[in-house]
């Protein structure tokens, strides 16, 4: 399909935002599921999810999306799609005849804070902190879980921390993002642990559910999400209009 019969099918891509309804089917990251369920109590929405820690490998994102979107099939008109950029892993899906709707961030940590503007208030309030989400630290992909679960079976422990140190090198401070899910106290002694052993500062920020709650019901505007017509490849370029 050409960019202008996406054009003329839609009056203009920006405006396709604008449509009226939800979500039929959110296909997202299972870091964010406990988020999601909670926001998608009384809706008929389908929730898919795939693997956490796909973002280490972004290049396995789209693929796996692909697969959930195609095995959805034409059975709805939308589809939001809960990741962002992630370093470019959401480049060329396609809903094929759905219309996909993606959050316009970069990462997910603005979902976990309720927008893009509290993500850049915090960003720039609390520069060189390393975000923590209440799903990566409840599975153990926290960097803790990283070393001693990936890493050290791998390259030995002390080769592991050296990774990680490295990695982390330029992080002043770990920091919780608390939604209000989830086992809050176990999960802050376990942020705190990161702290400890990792040597930097712990703080605690306040999330938010409003970005999921719009992921799931909308309104799909252009200053939120990006809204890719039927048969139109995703782009990074959409992202950064």
């Amino acid at each position: 399909m050409s960019d202008d019969t996406c054009m003329s099918r839609c009056g203009a891509m920006r405006d396709c935002g604008s449509q009226a309804g939800g979500a039929e089917v959110v296909i997202a990251c299972e870091v964010m599921k406990p988020e999601l369920e909670r926001v998608a109590q009384g809706t008929n929405v389908r929730l898919l999810f795939l693997e956490q820690g796909l973002h280490r490998t972004p290049k396995k994102i789209a693929p796996l999306v692909q697969e959930k979107i195609d095995l959805v099939g034409e059975s709805v008109e939308r589809i939001v799609i809960g990741y962002g950029l992630c370093s470019g892993g959401i480049n060329g899906l396609t809903g094929g005849s759905q219309t996909l709707v993606l959050p316009r961030i970069h990462d997910c940590i603005a979902l976990f804070l309720g927008s893009s503007e509290a993500y850049k208030k915090a960003f720039d309030s609390n520069p060189g902190t390393y975000y923590l989400t209440p799903g990566w630290v409840a599975v153990k992909k926290d960097p803790l879980g990283i070393i001693y679960e990936d890493y050290a079976p791998k390259h030995g422990l002390e080769t592991a921390m050296w990774v990680m140190e490295e990695e982390l090198k330029h992080y002043k401070s770990i920091a919780l993002i608390n939604t209000g899910i989830g086992d809050i106290e176990g999960l802050r002694d376990r942020a705190k642990e990161n702290c400890i052993v990792l040597r930097k500062n712990y703080c605690e920020i306040d999330g938010s559910l409003d970005y999921f709650s719009k992921i799931i019901r909308g309104p799909y505007i252009s200053e939120d999400f990006v809204v890719v017509p039927p048969g139109i490849e995703v782009s990074e370029k959409m992202f950064l209009g």
